[in-house]
């Protein structure tokens, strides 16, 4: 019984510290200036404080589920993730009408990598205003690479629910602009760059790809191009483009090499 009582008693004064916490609390820097990072000022600052705040700052708290849910980042994580890409896979599908699916979805999955979000995380300097629960604190601190990663997800969710699709979508697009241009220029780390690297290593020269043929009405050509190394024949390859067919050949050239 009196474990009980003191039991309730604890959970009365949880409750009541709850109250009195101030909604901007924990945050390591203002809110205000992160809005001013990425040029949004968000009408429900509620949505923005969810979205980067860790689950385990309410571990020391007395609340609800769906209150922990509320005032957590995880919801907004899967919302923002969907139209992060949706996104991606819209500005690919207008901006590359001759790829294959197999080529969009390469491209697709780099600009949405743990890798390459984690970099815009920093760039938008994410990390700096996490909160986190003291104990996930002091043993993986707020800028954890996994936290960032999921908060600028979180991020993209709350402005979505904040100003809507096209407000979301521009601001994904203005972060990616330069990884988006960078892949159009260079393209991705394909097997053609992956049999570039080695064979320039190996053989201090470069693979070249000749266009064996192309077959197939206009708007569905079958490209068929061998890749040569030293002058000997490695791989062939066909695609509906003559990019996938390139990498296609390259990946044969990789295989024969026993490389992939």
């Amino acid at each position: 019984m009196q474990w009980r009582t003191w039991k309730n008693d604890w959970g009365d004064r949880l409750k009541e510290s709850l109250q009195y916490i101030s909604e901007d609390d924990g945050f390591p820097n203002p809110l205000d200036e992160f809005q001013e990072i990425i040029g949004i000022k968000f009408s429900v600052l509620d949505n923005l404080r969810a979205a980067l705040t860790h689950p385990s700052y309410w571990g020391e708290y007395a609340m609800s589920e769906r209150e922990r849910l509320e005032r957590s980042y995880e919801r907004l994580e899967f919302l923002g993730d969907s139209v992060l890409a949706l996104t991606v896979c819209t500005k690919l599908f207008q901006d590359y009408p001759d790829d294959h699916q197999g080529i969009l979805s390469k491209m697709k999955g780099h600009l949405v990598s743990k890798k390459v979000l984690l970099r815009i995380a920093r760039e938008l300097r994410i990390g700096e205003f996490i909160r986190v629960g003291k104990g996930v604190g002091d043993e993986a601190g707020n800028e954890h690479t996994s936290f960032m990663v999921d908060c600028f997800e979180s991020v993209v969710g709350a402005i979505y629910i904040d100003f809507g699709f096209e407000r979301a979508r521009n601001f994904v697009l203005g972060v990616l602009s330069k990884e988006i241009k960078r892949v159009e220029t260079r393209g991705i780390n394909d097997y053609k760059t992956t049999l570039q690297e080695i064979v320039q290593k190996r053989h201090r020269c470069l693979p070249k790809y000749k266009l064996v043929s192309q077959t197939g009405p206009e708007h569905h050509k079958l490209f068929t191009i061998d890749v040569y190394i030293a002058d000997k024949k490695c791989g062939t390859g066909e695609g509906h483009s003559k990019k996938e067919a390139e990498i296609n050949a390259a990946g044969q050239a990789l295989s024969s090499m026993n490389i992939v």
